[in-house]
């Protein structure tokens, strides 16, 4: 398929990318690895007048290790993320997640910006433009019904990104900026839950960096995704877990995370709460897996039923959290 029309821009530097985005605003797109943005195009799902891209800028990409935090540059691609020592050790869920991705092809060539950044899906809206003409509008082409999900007020499509989960349960953020400003938020709070509009990013801004602090204690951690390819397909649903123990063995704090519940990732905090202060051979798995089926929504709108997924979400949080324990005995 080819690509529509559009203008071509390669700023030298940060200063003139966030010039750009200032002046161009909502008719460009930003492509680093394009993975996305690119294959969206080709469908029509995506017709900006200009394309910027981003990936020569040197300043974007990298992993950086502080005394306190890991910083990732936006434009560090998904293989220097899985193959990173330091990523491995410290924040192996991370690792696993930017592993399972994608394809080596693809992982070589996305970056973990983009990954965050992906648009939420859904089979009646991810089509090419044949396809599309063929169906009434949805929310999110401007319409006023949802295809998926029969007289339904809002958009069911589902946020299908691996990085955001595993990110979100290390607590990280994501450092976005325009021109004159820059402001840090937890990666979280980039999602607004609705499917139209799954971000909360200025039309003007860029994400340029995510910062991952570093936490006492003894870690571990785990990433889970559910997909019919083994090497190349979004999570039909998935789970991140990180636990950390205190020097008395027991759990300190932890974080769990859905991905591919709805429009964005779920934290799962009542779970988080209810092993605070245990052993690890304390938990109840059963009950936190029970936690995170009512957190997912079973909309018939994927390449899996519904009601399966959300199943699923139940045996993948089970399983991440039980590595995570295995993880933080292994560091014990």
């Amino acid at each position: 398929m080819r690509l529509p029309p559009f203008q071509y821009l390669e700023p030298e530097n940060i200063t003139e990318a966030l010039s750009m985005m200032d002046t161009y605003k909502d008719t460009v797109k930003i492509i680093a690895g394009g993975t996305e943005v690119i294959n969206h195009m080709k469908h029509r799902l995506l017709s900006p007048a200009f394309v910027m891209n981003i990936a020569k800028l040197g300043d974007l990409g990298g992993i950086s290790v502080l005394d306190h935090e890991i910083v990732l540059g936006a434009s560090t691609t998904l293989k220097e993320i899985a193959n990173s020592p330091v990523i491995k050790e410290k924040c192996k869920a991370i690792a696993e997640a930017a592993f399972q991705v994608a394809s080596p092809t693809i992982a070589a060539m996305g970056t973990i910006g983009g990954n965050i950044l992906q648009n939420t899906r859904c089979m009646t809206y991810n089509q090419s433009e044949i396809v599309l003409t063929g169906l009434d509008s949805c929310h999110k082409r401007g319409g006023t019904i949802c295809l998926a999900v029969k007289g339904s007020t809002r958009c069911f499509s589902v946020y299908q990104g691996d990085m955001a989960p595993a990110l979100i349960a290390f607590d990280a953020q994501c450092i976005l900026r325009k021109s004159g400003a820059t402001r840090t938020i937890p990666i979280i709070d980039l999602f607004t839950g609705n499917g139209v509009q799954p971000f909360s990013i200025g039309s003007d801004e860029i994400l340029t960096g995510i910062i991952i602090p570093k936490q006492d204690g003894t870690s571990g951690s785990a990433y889970k995704k559910l997909r019919i390819r083994g090497s190349i397909d979004f999570p039909l649903v998935s789970a991140a877990s990180v636990i950390w123990v205190g020097a008395d063995g027991k759990i300190t704090s932890s974080r769990m995370v859905i991905g591919a519940a709805g429009p964005a990732p779920r934290m799962v905090e009542e779970a988080s709460l209810a092993i605070q202060g245990q052993l690890p051979g304390e938990i109840d798995l059963e009950a936190l897996a029970g936690m995170a089926y009512g957190l997912t929504e079973g909309a018939d709108n994927l390449a899996m039923p519904g009601a399966y997924r959300r199943k699923m979400a139940r045996v993948l949080l089970k399983r991440a959290v039980q590595e995570a324990l295995e993880d933080v005995k292994r560091g014990i």
